[in-house]
């Protein structure tokens, strides 16, 4: 049963993200605080799976939001599970996110059911990117020097698919389900792609497909 620790810089929210999260099972609320180092690293004392973390990601307007302040909140997290819920995507400050672990990012524009699936597979491990965030970071983020495009020839069919169904946004167990294969076959895909294509994660995964450095099948 994963237990959530819900932080934010508005009580009112809070308390709306608590409620939404407690009435879906087995989801269980066990504390709220404010986005204070020294609150949330006495709220991580009760253990939580997975801390959400209400947090506008745009340091025009919420200063806890500034590249200085966020790198903080997610080490009073003290290495638990973070997923992020906000409403601006500010390119730098999601970089600065996910390069110090937080593991999902939901845009306040999606669903409550949306949240909810995403939390469920941050609890299992999995990171939950977006591809609209994806998309919005590799339209903004200047274009990196590239040696030469990743051969087409270097993944397996398989791992193509895979790529193809990541970029898409899936995550292992629907890629699972898709393909017809175990969630541990998916991993261990994974591995092998990130090691082709030199890459250590998702996100880095998206952005190749994004930029075109890789042809998907």
């Amino acid at each position: 049963m994963p237990r959530i620790l819900v932080t934010g810089d508005r009580a009112l929210i809070r308390s709306a993200l608590s409620l939404l999260i407690s009435s879906s099972e087995p989801l269980t609320v066990v504390g709220e605080c404010a986005n204070d180092v020294e609150a949330i690293s006495r709220a991580v004392a009760v253990r939580p799976d997975i801390v959400v973390m209400d947090l506008d990601l745009d340091p025009r307007c919420a200063p806890s939001a500034s590249p200085e302040r966020l790198p903080q909140l997610i080490r009073a997290a003290k290495g638990c599970p973070l997923l992020i819920v906000t409403a601006k995507e500010d390119p730098q400050t999601i970089i600065c996110a996910l390069q110090h672990g937080v593991l999902g990012i939901v845009l306040k524009t999606r669903n409550a059911d949306i949240l909810l699936r995403a939390i469920r597979a941050v609890a299992a491990g999995e990171a939950w990117i977006e591809p609209a965030i994806v998309a919005h970071i590799v339209r903004k983020e200047p274009a990196r020097d590239i040696e030469c495009p990743v051969p087409v020839g270097k993944l397996t069919r398989r791992e193509s698919e895979i790529v193809e169904l990541v970029s898409l946004g899936l995550q292992n167990k629907k890629i699972a389900a898709r393909l017809g294969i175990s969630e541990t076959t998916v991993r261990h895909h994974l591995t092998s792609i990130y090691d082709k294509l030199s890459v250590t994660n998702r996100l880095e995964l998206m952005h190749h497909t994004y930029r075109g450095q890789l042809a998907v099948a």
